[in-house]
C-alpha cells in the first residue's frame, strides 16, 4: 500500500507492521520546505492511532537523508523562513509529534545528514548509517545560533561536551565511521545494504507487542529527564506490572516450557 501526501513531498509505504516515510525531494537533497514539514507533522501524529504499525522508517529519497532547510525554496518565496522569524515554533512541534509517536522510529541515515535533518536524526530512537553517511549541524553557517531545535540537549548527551560544542562551533562533518565510534548511530553497513539492514531491524523490534514497545520508549525518554534511578526503578515496576497483568508472561512462560520438552 502506498499512500502519497501533498506534492509528494512524503511517500508513505507498508511492510506489514513497518511503516517507511520517505522524504522525498532528491533533487534538493531532501532539503526542508514548508510542504514538507506540515507532511511530516500529520505523518507523526497519525501513527498515535494506528494500531497496525508497530516500527517507522524514516529515510530520503536518493543519495542523500536530509540537508535542512532549503535556501533556494527560501529565496524564491516559501514560507518556512517566515515561522523562523517568529520562533520555531512549528518546527518544535513536529519534533514533539515524533517522540509522542508510540512506535519506535528508526532513521536511515546516508549522504548528507545535516541542519534540520541532523535535528530529525537525532530525534529518532536508533540511527543507522551507511559509510556514505555525515553529520553537520550547518546552522552556524547561516548566522544563527549553532544551536536550535534541541540540539544542545541531545547532542551533547550523545557526543560528549568537547565534541559536541566542537561540531556547534564549526559547523564540521563527523563521518559514518567516527559517528559510530561516539555513538552517534548504532551500525554502519555498507551503502548498498542500508535499506535492507533497517528493515531486517525493524522486523525483528516488530515482534514486539505494540504494548511493550510504547511502554518502553516512554521509559526510555523518562529515564533520561529523570534526576535519580530510583524514578526509574518506579516508572519501569509499573510498566512490567501493566505487562504481566495480561497473563503475557505466564503464557511465553508456557511457551518456553513447551519448547524445551518441560511441564
Amino acid at each position: 500500500m502506498t499512500t502519497d501526501l501533498p506534492d509528494d513531498v512524503l511517500l508513505v509505504t507498508r511492510e506489514g507492521p513497518v511503516t517507511i516515510a520517505t522524504l522525498n525531494r532528491p533533487h534538493r537533497r531532501n532539503a526542508l520546505t514548508r510542504d514538507l514539514r506540515d507532511a511530516l507533522q500529520a505523518f507523526f501524529e497519525e501513527r498515535r492511532r494506528d494500531s497496525d504499525c508497530r516500527v517507522v522508517i524514516l529515510r530520503g529519497a536518493g543519495d542523500h537523508f536530509c540537508v535542512g532547510l532549503d535556501i533556494v525554496a527560501v529565496t524564491e518565496g516559501d514560507s518556512m523562513i517566515d515561522d523562523l522569524d517568529r520562533g520555531d515554533w512549528a518546527l518544535t512541534d513536529l519534533l514533539r509529534a515524533m517522540r509522542a509517536c508510540p512506535q519506535p522510529i528508526i532513521v536511515l541515515a546516508n549522504g548528507s545528514v545535516a541542519g534540520g535533518g541532523l535535528v530529525f536524526a537525532l530525534t529518532a530512537d536508533i540511527i543507522l548509517a551507511n559509510e556514505s553517511a555525515f553529520f553537520c549541524t550547518a546552522f552556524i553557517n547561516l548566522g544563527l545560533s549553532g544551536t536550535e531545535l534541541g540540539v544542545s540537549w541531545r547532542l551533547q548527551r550523545t557526543l560528549g561536551l568537547s565534541l559536541a560544542r566542537e561540531l556547534v562551533f564549526t559547523a564540521g562533518r563527523l563521518d559514518a565511521t567516527c559517528a559510530l565510534a561516539q555513538g552517534l548511530v548504532s551500525r554502519v553497513v555498507p551503502d548498498a545494504d542500508l535499506e535492507a539492514a533497517g528493515l531486517a531491524m525493524a522486523q525483528q523490534i516488530a515482534n514486539a507487542t505494540q504494548d511493550a514497545l510504547r511502554l518502553t520508549k516512554r521509559n526510555l525518554d523518562l529515564a533520561l529527564q529523570s534526576p535519580t534511578v530510583e524514578t526509574a526503578y518506579e516508572l519501569e515496576e509499573r510498566a512490567q506490572m501493566r505487562r504481566a497483568s495480561t497473563g503475557i508472561l505466564k503464557t511465553a512462560l508456557s511457551d518456553f516450557a513447551a519448547r524445551h520438552g518441560k511441564r
